[in-house]
């Protein structure tokens, strides 16, 4: 009966990354198409949500709540960058209105944790503004 037993093995880091990855897209995907669910599907129970001026939200029902008012008046995400190692996600992109081009949208960059299981624990967001005073001119030969 040796050769019936089923045969495991340790798929390692890379397919964590790689399936965390895949969930984290997913999330902007739900949250573009209005799919909550969908979107409390890759979270964890203890999920924690921070974004610029806003409070911080902790657990699902919470970042659910924030997410689907946040989902109705920002759009959509466009992404440009995935950069990703061991429970981090890092997600550089723009989000523009649900009827505009890129041109008025803000840049925004999404740092998620994940847990053991490749679920979004955690989503920190950063956006794009420009410094409240301008950069010295480089200094000339």
């Amino acid at each position: 009966m040796k050769g019936d037993l089923l045969r495991m093995s340790y798929a390692g880091p890379a397919v964590a990354v790689t399936a965390g990855v895949k969930h984290v897209l997913l999330t902007y995907h739900y949250l573009d198409i209005g799919d909550i669910d969908g979107y409390a599907s890759l979270t964890e129970k203890d999920v924690t949500l921070s974004h610029p001026g806003s409070p911080l939200r902790s657990g699902r029902d919470a970042v659910l709540d924030a997410q689907a008012a946040q989902a109705a008046s920002l759009g959509r995400h466009e992404l440009e960058s995935v950069i990703a190692a061991e429970d981090t996600v890092v997600v550089l992109g723009r989000v523009v209105g649900r009827d505009q081009d890129g041109a008025d949208g803000v840049d925004f960059a999404d740092v998620f944790t994940l847990s053991e299981r490749t679920l979004v624990n955690a989503c920190r967001r950063y956006y794009s503004t420009p410094l409240p005073c301008a950069l010295p001119a480089p200094a000339g030969p």
